[in-house]
């Protein structure tokens, strides 16, 4: 009776040992430049997160349903201070609301390993709805979604970007943007 029990419990450790590091949760994001598609990747530094309780089994899901991202759109981040200044100023400042990004994670489905959520991201007044596909992978999640900037109102704020960097862009700016949730997992 004691193996069985001391069995269950080492079991049940293995199943339940998934819970997501907040502390180290980060947003990314990839635009794409050029008539190459050159990617350009960067980060938020002001992000709060608020995440689910885990439940008994601390799955994922539990965690990441209901779990919201508020982002300081001022706060971007590409580790090039000219950039991060163009991006600012040409295109953040153009936003006709600049109320941080709010992102809800709704409907997750847990699968062995990978998984899907919906992300209601809320930009610039406007709420739509991106599907995004997630991996747990050296010890993160990581998942990823592709969101068109057109979608959210953003189109004079997307030319406003592109003529500052027309020629670094080859004049074009493309509308859709990677978006990215990482965190190691314990």
């Amino acid at each position: 009776m004691k193996k069985i029990i001391a069995g269950m419990m080492i079991v049940s450790s293995i199943v339940c040992a998934a819970s997501i590091d907040v502390a180290k949760a980060q947003v990314k994001w990839t635009a794409f430049k050029t008539p190459a598609k050159i990617a350009v990747g960067g980060s938020f530094d002001d992000v709060k997160f608020k995440f689910g309780t885990p439940n008994k089994t601390q799955s994922l899901e539990s965690q990441l349903n209901n779990a919201t991202a508020t982002i300081d759109i001022m706060k971007v981040n590409t580790a090039d201070a000219g950039r991060d200044e163009t991006l600012r100023k040409s295109f953040f400042e153009h936003f006709n609301k600049k109320d941080p990004i709010k992102v809800t994670f709704k409907d997750v489905i847990e699968g062995k390993g990978k998984g899907t959520i919906l992300a209601n991201v809320r930009m610039n007044g406007k709420t739509q709805k991106v599907p995004m596909q997630y991996e747990i992978a050296g010890g993160k999640i990581i998942a990823k979604g592709v969101l068109d900037l057109s979608l959210f109102g953003l189109e004079n704020a997307r030319a406003s970007l592109q003529n500052a960097v027309k020629d670094l862009h080859e004049n074009l700016t493309w509308s859709q943007v990677e978006i990215a949730f990482e965190a190691p997992v314990k």
